[in-house]
């Protein structure tokens, strides 16, 4: 028995070690492709160097280091994965608050996180909110995939968050200052200087967002909804029963009561 345990356990080390390099890896095997299109003026995300670009006049501005999901690409609900494609900023969420302030709902909790706290993990310093503009990402506002600020700053630069885009806190605070509801954001599989280099392709199709789309993005922030099994519990109890249909305790109780009380009066008579 200990000689098969001492066999397996090397093993073991041996398949986390390689399941780590391949989450770590995810966006550099095989060919870096070029993007579907560009941008004149926006964000674009390179996800296969984890990088965030700043573009205007269809020219590199600044770019930044970023933390897409270890659990890979791609749009559809109920995953973790970080979907690729256009998408558009609805909503910016932070002015003013200080670097590492908590967010939980899209709300500022009033505690504020160091970088790289032990434990720690939670959306901090500012949020920006994006919809997918196309039929695979068009989930997106609904996962509640942003670009965020996180305190978990010795993970950027490679695959670790849940879906999301991560930044540096003080990369999050910058970038926050220079789009607005509307502003494009590309996120693609290739790397940045492959997509940089499509960048100057003329021939390429350029993302525009004309003002009628931006119109229709998603103005409110996302509303948490109590759990179906709570809610019906609730329901039920106010109609006095219980989650299996029969009457609550303190239901038949009263019941109970208003039976004896109407045998008392019946004697009465």
């Amino acid at each position: 028995m200990f000689k098969k345990i001492s066999i397996l356990l090397p093993l073991l080390g041996v398949f986390c070690l390689f399941q780590t390099a391949c989450q770590q890896q995810a966006f550099t095997f095989g060919p870096d492709t070029p993007p579907r299109a560009v941008i004149n003026d926006g964000v674009a995300i390179t996800l296969r160097d984890q990088k965030l670009t700043l573009i205007r006049n269809g020219k590199r501005v600044k770019d930044y280091d970023i933390s897409s999901s270890k659990f890979g690409i791609g749009g559809r609900a109920g995953t973790n994965h970080t979907p690729l494609g256009i998408h558009a900023v609805t909503k910016k969420i932070g002015d003013g608050q200080p670097r590492g302030m908590v967010f939980k709902g899209c709300r500022p909790t009033g505690e504020i996180v160091p970088v790289d706290a032990r434990g720690r993990d939670p959306i901090v310093t500012r949020v920006i909110q994006i919809a997918g503009l196309e039929h695979f990402n068009n989930k997106s506002h609904g996962r509640r995939i942003y670009i965020h600020g996180t305190p978990e700053e010795r993970k950027i630069g490679k695959p670790a968050s849940y879906g999301c885009i991560r930044m540096r806190s003080r990369d999050i605070v910058d970038l926050y200052s220079r789009i607005q509801r509307g502003t494009p954001v590309v996120i693609e599989s290739c790397s940045q200087s492959m997509y940089l280099r499509t960048e100057l392709n003329p021939a390429v199709k350029r993302i525009n967002i004309p003002p009628n789309i931006v119109a229709t993005l998603p103005k409110d922030d996302i509303t948490f909804r109590p759990a179906r099994k709570h809610s019906r519990k609730r329901a039920l109890a106010r109609k006095g029963k219980t989650s299996k249909g029969r009457a609550s305790k303190g239901s038949r109780n009263k019941k109970k009561v208003a039976h004896r009380s109407s045998r008392k009066s019946r004697k009465r008579r």
